[in-house]
């Protein structure tokens, strides 16, 4: 008891000697000239050595304002209100001086001058659907990129793979200055951007050209990620160059990058380019042929494919695993010529080369005993050979201030080429033979995906009387050829037996589609407005196979294999009418609205001369709400409803038996699905205590979902067609609450996801129903201890509890914790050491798959040259020899672990060059790389510093 006693009195000893250490302001914010007061103008207090925030506050209905736990020292105030010149006073907050009073301030458009003041902006701000983040607020560590200042912003996470999150979401989209980046390849932009360069990033929801300009959601959302170069930044020249080699235990690594970017004004040029063999992308992969998976079927009991609920997890680094060696370089243009037209492009390459060697074992739930259930083991090798050109372009042209047309042509080549080996085997329960298999396949494919969108707009005099057209015409082709050679070993039958395949495919398949969506809007009153909106759209797809097996007499491959000889035809035309209501204020708005679609398909087998044909009539509503509560805070919810058709080759019931333990077939009573999808999305930030929180819930309903009905074989084989099913759904939940630390000066951030999903399938006639709950926690702190100090650290658990209708003796939990940190510090003389450490455990798989894995890189630099420019560094990467991938999926009546050999601990040297050349320096200098050499080094960027008279 007295040791509680001595522990309550210096707790309350601590908090009064506080409260003693901290000051208050106060006072009554007023209008000049009509002498009203002024509510919600902001008040903060700034530090008077760094001018870093210390408190925020804001006004008062009554104009008053009181803000409260300021440190004593040298402070900044700053009095800000949108229309009148902002206030900066300097306050020396001392014990004797610590409760200020200013009585009645007054605003007015002559601002006084209280010597140099650098302004320093709140670090987050709700604009209606977007949060913005100022890029000062959050400091990085030398040399970083994009990537790193993301990691520090609350909501946002960023996986191993570069795979950037915001709300729970992908980032699918990273615009610069408003205009796209490369396309629509975000890592291009969050793996090469220095943060020195960016201002702000916003992030929010972005709509197609027609919604963002008639203010009617068609559901066509997009996760955008915005980022503002600072003005100052926004002519010259900016990048990095570097050099590197190293080994590890098998052969000879490098890894060389280059980022370069001229900005002039509204010109920005930037180009890139990559080659290394230690599995870096500084690009998201592109696959149009489907062809990068590893190739090969995955014998009998596979995986299903199709539609189902499915959960995976991986740890380790790389693209799905393997080892890949890459070549990439890129090309991205943005400019305005003359004053009514913005054009942006890109041109992007890139050469990869995946070895990929993979253990998988896989359970198949058949109903029965628990000794039901076939297990397939497969062992698996294969290399890919992918190639892949880009080209994107975004015109937009403003023909007056009532005429626009904004056109994208894109277009995508690839070539992919293919090999892989692998043996599988099948057993019944625990030691019952069903089968063993030996297989190859070699594939070669050629494809393109071209398309173009046009939109043209118009506004009418009348305030919100509008009409625009859209147009989006695409063409695709993929061309293939194939080797596909196994022997097929069958041990549960009486007597048991062999079976050898030796086939050569040629496969061709072309799209085309076109679609044109016409809208009108017309206000009806004060703040409501009609949409009219015609949509009309077809699809083409044409497919086909042909295969020749071995002809032994002639040793050629000239006997046509029937069943696999086909050639498909599938049309889909619909013609679709909405009218939509919408009702806008101050504080909310809201839309309301529904659809009525006809739709024809027919798919046609042209080599046996037969077709179907279906018709649909569907209903398509749409809700839109958004509440503002304030200005930092707002609810939005939305619903619509759409369809999905079913495929030329899920609908034509022809037999597909090249892999005979996995053979398909289409459903010619297959019909369409409709999915109804729901999104709540609430966001909330306190500017006096810097508390954010977003908090969104997703949920997806299917009626009438195309599902698989699988049934096995007693060799273990498997014959699977496509059925529609009901009961599929998947709802997820995100909650995210974020806070900045004064001391030390960090952010702390918490994450909650909770998810859950079921589907459908039929398993030898019978039904089974899937349904998986996930929770993930996520808790990350972000800190600079000290100038010279910067640290990252995460702590991430997943719980996935899966459980089967079919067989609920196979219900199983599966537990993953991951632990990371990196810690970086680095010297005023120039010296940089750095850790990334992270721990990883799995609980709950397939014996052999429960691993526990530390992976440490650490590395050591040196800056050179006087303004730090140039560094040399040595990296140990996965120090400890732990490093590995482990996969889990859960799809329909399958359980999949998958193990694939990754790269491991390996030493390298690198040498990089950081150019930063701003002003009317950077501007002239005509070949900036040279200075590198020449050590002409002009100053750096410009402060942009505020000045107010005292």
């Amino acid at each position: 008891m007295r040791n509680l006693l001595i522990g309550v009195f210096l707790f309350l000893l601590q908090a009064g000697a506080t409260a003693q250490q901290t000051g208050s302001i106060k006072g009554k914010l007023i209008d000049t000239i009509g002498k009203q007061v002024l509510k919600d103008a902001s008040v903060t207090v700034l530090n008077g050595g760094d001018s870093t925030l210390e408190v925020f506050g804001l006004s008062k209905q009554d104009g008053s304002f009181l803000v409260e736990n300021i440190p004593l020292g040298w402070m900044i105030l700053q009095i800000k209100f949108q229309g009148y010149e902002p206030i900066a006073k300097k306050i020396n907050f001392t014990k004797e001086n610590s409760k200020i009073d200013l009585g009645l301030v007054y605003l007015n458009i002559n601002a006084n001058d209280l010597g140099n003041v650098t302004v320093t902006q709140s670090p987050i701000i709700i604009k209606k659907d977007t949060v913005e983040f100022s890029a000062s607020s959050f400091k990085t560590k030398p040399n970083a990129v994009m990537e790193d200042l993301l990691k520090k912003l609350p909501g946002v996470q960023v996986d191993k793979d570069g795979t950037v999150k915001s709300q729970g979401e992908q980032v699918q989209r990273v615009l610069v200055d408003g205009k796209r980046f490369f396309g629509d390849d975000p890592k291009l932009a969050t793996k090469n951007l220095p943060p020195d360069m960016i201002d702000k990033i916003q992030v929010f929801d972005a709509l197609s050209d027609q919604s963002a300009f008639t203010g009617f959601d068609d559901g066509n959302r997009i996760k955008t990620i915005n980022i503002t170069t600072k003005k100052d930044k926004r002519k010259g020249y900016f990048g990095r160059a570097s050099v590197g080699a190293g080994s590890d235990s098998n052969e000879g690594l490098y890894d060389n990058s280059l980022n370069i970017s001229h900005f002039n004004g509204d010109m920005q040029l930037t180009l890139t380019g990559q080659g290394n063999n230690v599995n870096k992308q500084n690009f998201s992969v592109q696959d149009l042929l489907g062809s990068l998976g590893g190739g090969g079927n995955a014998g009998g009991g596979g995986r299903n494919g199709g539609g189902g609920a499915a959960i995976s997890g991986l740890l380790g680094t790389g693209s799905g695993g393997g080892i890949v060696k890459t070549w990439a370089t890129g090309l991205n243009y943005k400019d305005i010529w003359g004053k009514k037209t913005t054009i942006s492009g890109s041109y992007f390459f890139n050469d990869q080369k995946t070895y990929r060697d993979q253990d998988t074992y896989t359970q198949n739930l058949i109903p029965g005993n628990p000794d039901s259930s076939i297990f397939n083991s497969q062992i698996q090798n294969s290399i890919t050979h992918n190639q892949n050109h880009r080209i994107n372009f975004n015109i937009e042209h403003q023909f007056d201030s009532v005429n626009s047309l904004i056109i994208r042509p894109n277009i995508s080549f690839q070539h992919t080429d293919a090999q892989t080996a692998q043996t599988t085997s099948s057993t019944k329960g625990i030691a019952k033979f069903l089968n063993s298999s030996n297989a190859s396949t070699d594939r070669v494919s050629d494809g393109y995906n071209a398309s173009i969108e046009a939109t043209f707009r118009h506004r009418f005099a009348k305030k919100g009387r509008t009409y625009s057209i859209a147009f989006n015409l695409g063409k695709s082709a993929n061309d293939g050829n194939n080797a596909n050679y196994s022997i097929n070993n069958y041990f549960n039958t009486a007597t048991a037996f062999s079976d050898t395949i030796n086939q050569r495919g040629i496969t061709n398949r072309d799209a085309s589609t076109f679609s044109t969506t016409l809208s009108y809007t017309e206000p009806i009153g004060k703040n409501q407005i009609l949409e009219f909106n015609y949509n009309y759209n077809t699809n083409i797809n044409n497919a086909g196979t042909k295969t020749f097996a071995l002809n032994k007499s002639t040793n050629q491959y000239d006997v046509v294999v029937p069943n696999l000889t086909n050639e498909f035809e599938n049309t889909f035309t619909a013609n679709r009418v909405t009218l939509n209501y919408r009702f806008q204020n101050a504080k909310y708005n809201f839309s309301i609205g529904t659809g009525v679609q006809s739709g024809d398909l027919i798919s046609k087998n042209l080599t046996k001369d037969s077709s179907i044909e279906q018709h649909f009539v569907n209903f398509f509503p749409t809700m839109n709400f958004r509440y503002d509560f304030s200005r930092t805070k707002n609810l939005r919810i939305f619903y619509n409803g759409r369809t999905g058709q079913p495929t030329a080759a899920q609908l034509q019931p022809v037999v597909d038996n090249s892999n005979p333990l996995n053979i398909r077939t289409g459903n010619p009573a297959l019909g369409q699905q409709f999915i109804h999808t729901f999104r709540i999305l609430y966001n909330s930030f306190d500017m006096v205590t810097q508390r954010l929180v977003f908090a969104t819930i997703n949920a997806n309903f299917t009626d009438n979902d195309i599902q698989n009905s699988t049934v096995f074989l007693p060799n273990g084989g498997q014959i699977t067609k496509p059925v529609n099913l009901n009961g599929t759904y998947n709802i997820n939940g995100f909650f995210n609450y974020g806070f900045p630390l004064k001391k030390p000066k960090s952010n702390l951030n918490f994450s909650l996801n909770i998810g859950r999903s079921q589907s459908q399938t039929l398993v030898n006639q019978q039904s089974n129903y899937t349904r998986n709950t996930s929770t993930g926690f996520n808790a990350s702190f972000t800190t600079n201890l000290k100038e010279n100090f910067d640290m990252n650290f995460s702590s991430n658990s997943n719980f996935t509890f899966a459980r089967y209708t079919l067989q609920p003796e196979q219900n199983g939990d599966f537990f993953t914790q991951t632990f990371s940190a990196e810690p970086t510090y680095y010297t005023k003389n120039g010296w940089v050491i750095s850790s990334d450490f992270s721990y990883v455990k799995n609980t709950g798989r397939s014996e052999g798959y429960n691993t526990s894995m530390p992976l440490w890189s650490a590395s050591i630099a040196k800056q050179l040259f006087k303004k730090k420019e140039g560094e040399i560094k040595f990296i140990v990467f996965d120090l400890l020899n732990q490093n590995l991938s482990i996969t889990r999926n859960v799809t329909g009546n399958t359980i999949q672990d998958v193990s694939t050999r990754v790269l491991k601990r390996y030493f390298m040297i690198s040498f990089t060059y950081n150019l930063r050349r701003f002003g009317a320096q950077g501007a002239q200098q005509r070949n900036p790389m040279m200075d590198m050499f020449r050590g002409n080094r002009p100053p750096g960027g410009m402060n942009m510093i505020r000045n107010f008279r005292q």
